[in-house]
């Protein structure tokens, strides 16, 4: 359940954020990285079918990952799209969401479909029991252009850095190409598609993602990873 009492309004945009229990590194392996994509896609629209073998599973979420279209028997639609999703990314411990409701409160749907599919997928592969994300996860509306541009880079660009260089953010990017490139390369986040390297079946469409989108968002990246690059240490005073 999210931390706030408030209603989730259609066409509110939200970034959500939820983590796994005891800072649990569940976003490790691609295997399970390939599952979470895929869940992702089948909570949104109703539920995986039976029977799916894991290798499938990881075919599934690259073709999606890669605009693709999938088999309608590999998930059990129910419904129309609960969210659409602007940006993501999964960071080892965690994943965030800059999402837009598809109808009101679909959001808490959205997040317990997708939550409790995979967490059951998680605990069978690894042989464990019990919850495996926090019971709340953390949402927040987003009210303003500025916000918004703030929220895309914040979940497309400064989270994945986050594991390109640990701590990145105090002391500063030691080389904008590699941190470019990382990005670039990175698969589990929405960055390749924010620079048109990519058309994920993941995100909304296209008419949905230009009216929250930034324009030139190459440019609007650049020049944020120009503010942060490294100083050498010892200059003169």
């Amino acid at each position: 359940m999210p931390y706030r009492n408030f209603v989730f309004e259609k066409d509110q945009p939200f970034h959500i954020i939820s983590r796994a229990v005891d800072e649990r590194k569940i976003f490790v392996e691609e295997s399970d990285c390939y599952r979470f994509i895929f869940q992702m896609y089948a909570a949104n629209l109703g539920k995986p079918n039976f029977n799916l073998h894991r290798a499938n599973v990881i075919n599934v979420a690259k073709s999606l990952l890669n605009g693709y279209e999938i088999s309608d028997d590999l998930i059990t639609s129910e419904h129309d799209p609960l969210v659409y999703i602007l940006d993501f990314c999964l960071n080892v411990t965690h994943y965030h969401f800059y999402l837009l409701p598809a109808y009101k409160d679909s959001v808490p749907l959205f997040i317990k479909k997708l939550n409790g599919g995979f967490a059951k997928y998680f605990n069978l592969k690894h042989n464990r029991k019990g919850p495996l994300f926090i019971s709340r996860y953390k949402s927040i509306p987003i009210d303003t252009d500025f916000q918004s541009d703030a929220v895309s880079r914040y979940v497309s660009v400064t989270n994945p850095l986050d594991m390109h260089q640990p701590g990145w953010r105090e002391n500063g990017l030691v080389d904008i190409e590699k941190a470019l490139r990382f990005l670039e390369d990175y698969k589990f986040s929405s960055f390749p598609d924010k620079i048109g390297r990519r058309q994920s079946k993941i995100l909304a469409a296209k008419e949905i993602l230009y009216k929250y989108g930034i324009e030139n968002y190459n440019n609007f990246v650049k020049e944020f990873l120009k503010q942060k690059i490294s100083l050498p240490k010892n200059l003169p005073v």
